[in-house]
């Protein structure tokens, strides 16, 4: 950036020096994995009643943040190597291939692998976001941005709810994922041409993939999920202890491979470990709500889809509003939001443990406005102290790393709130509403929640590490 850019007004700025076609690609990929999320949340119920697969509900989440997680960690150097307009075009292409495997699926098994494939393509679109911010804006626009992004995942919420609540209630909910696939194959068209001025800084020497990482990051990841599908108590146990030691090869493999996931080089900063550490548990132990909750409000308090769908839409509305507010007030203290925003969303859990089993609906409301705030207070100043701390090699592949470490949480969590409700017998469950099934669907909509508190006081205490001066 030269210095007439620098001067260039601020209400202009996202906008100027042909910066909007990348800006416009990243709304766009954006709202289709957000918007994806929501519907998937929203039409669960309706499509568990038909293919079955009961114990395998938290894999449609972690397969799609698998498939995310390696996208995200191949997107970088592809992009760079292939050209972002044609990367782009690739992972929307993905992403509508696996929107049509999932819309004709005959079984769970169809189903998972459709959403692996999204995972793959909306991961990739997801991690251009990020990217894109880093190397394409200027730092003093970056919390702009990163709020535009916000504004996109908020209006997104609103929508994805509407389209999966239309299409379960009038009983047809795989036409959600044939009109996502319409939307998707619209930005394989658009996307070369609206990114031919990126395309053209292409580096044939980027640094490759992670592969040695990758190699041990997704069968730690599914071990961990399927102690969550097995009957056998050991087997459960052992498949959780091989996947955390799997995680930790993963890591020393990271550390010593020719090319890394994380930026290893600057781990060592303080700023940017909390940082990676803090995305990585408080994701975690915040899945719960969207992986489990539309079965259980469903079945213990008789919300249909569209309800849920709203309900669940509050969090994103929450974080973007949170985050569109901080990035327009200018007194804001930095410190104090990241503080607060990982103990909100910590207390947010602890309300969902009250307040699910019981059915005390406000208090839902209350504690999904409190989980989305919460992220939406810290996020973007989580990413802007980890990006800015790295060292300027490593900088952007800290802006890679934050999301893939983000889903990378999130998929973890969903094994485990998966491992967490089996074990009380959820899966067990036939959703006819009688004694025996309420009380185990009571006692896992309160252990899918308090199971994590653990886990997320230690995302506070690494928030009170990152927010150090």
């Amino acid at each position: 950036m030269d210095g007439s850019d620098i001067e260039a007004p601020h209400r202009h700025g996202l906008l100027a020096k042909g910066r909007w076609p990348v800006l416009l690609l990243i709304c766009g990929g954006i709202w289709l994995h957000a918007a994806d999320t929501t519907v998937v949340a929203t039409i669960m119920p309706d499509a568990v009643t038909e293919l079955g697969g009961l114990a395998w509900v938290a894999w449609a989440w972690m397969l799609e943040l698998v498939g995310a997680i390696v996208a995200a960690a191949a997107c970088g150097f592809l992009a760079a190597r292939y050209g972002t307009g044609r990367m782009t075009a690739l992972a929307a292409g993905g992403f509508a291939i696996g929107c049509m495997v999932t819309a004709l699926s005959w079984d769970m098994g169809g189903f998972l692998a459709g959403r692996l494939l999204q995972g793959i393509g909306g991961g990739a679109m997801v991690a251009l976001c990020h990217i894109g911010v880093a190397a394409c804006f200027p730092e003093r626009l970056w919390i702009r941005a990163y709020a535009a992004v916000a504004i996109v995942w908020g209006t997104s919420a609103l929508i994805g709810p509407l389209v999966g609540g239309f299409f379960a209630e009038i009983g047809f909910w795989r036409g959600a994922f044939w009109a996502f696939a319409s939307q998707a194959v619209l930005i394989v068209i658009a996307a070369p041409a609206l990114l031919r001025r990126a395309t053209a800084h292409v580096d044939r020497k980027a640094s490759g993939v992670p592969v040695r990482s990758l190699l041990f990051l997704v069968p730690a990841v599914l071990v961990i999920g399927l102690g969550g599908v097995v009957e056998i108590w050991w087997v459960s146990l052992l498949a959780v202890l091989v996947g955390i030691a799997l995680l930790g090869t993963c890591l020393a493999a990271d550390r010593r491979g020719p090319v890394s996931l994380l930026p290893r080089e600057s781990l060592g900063v303080p700023h940017v470990s909390a940082g990676l550490l803090m995305a990585f548990l408080l994701p975690l132990s915040a899945i719960s709500f969207s992986t489990y909750g539309p079965l259980l409000l469903q079945r213990l308090h008789g919300l249909s889809p569209l309800e849920f769908g709203y309900l669940a839409a509050l969090e994103s509305v929450a974080w973007s509003l949170t985050a569109l507010f901080i990035a327009r007030w200018p007194l804001v203290d930095e410190q104090r939001c990241i503080r607060v925003g990982g103990f909100v969303v910590v207390a947010a859990i602890g309300l969902f443990a009250y307040a699910m089993p019981r059915g005390a609906t406000g208090l839902v409301v209350l504690a999904a406005l409190m989980q989305g705030g919460g992220f939406g207070l810290c996020w973007a100043y989580v990413t802007r102290r980890v990006v800015a701390a790295a060292l300027p090699a490593d900088r952007e592949r800290a802006a890679g790393a934050l999301p893939t470490v983000q889903m990378l949480g999130y998929a973890v969590g969903a094994a485990a709130a998966g491992i967490v409700a089996n074990g009380l017998g959820f899966a067990s469950t036939t959703g006819g509403g009688g004694d025996a099934d309420r009380i185990i669907n009571e006692n896992v909509a309160a252990w899918i929640f308090l199971a994590f508190i653990p886990l997320g006081l230690g995302g506070i205490v690494a928030a009170w590490r990152l927010s150090r001066p």
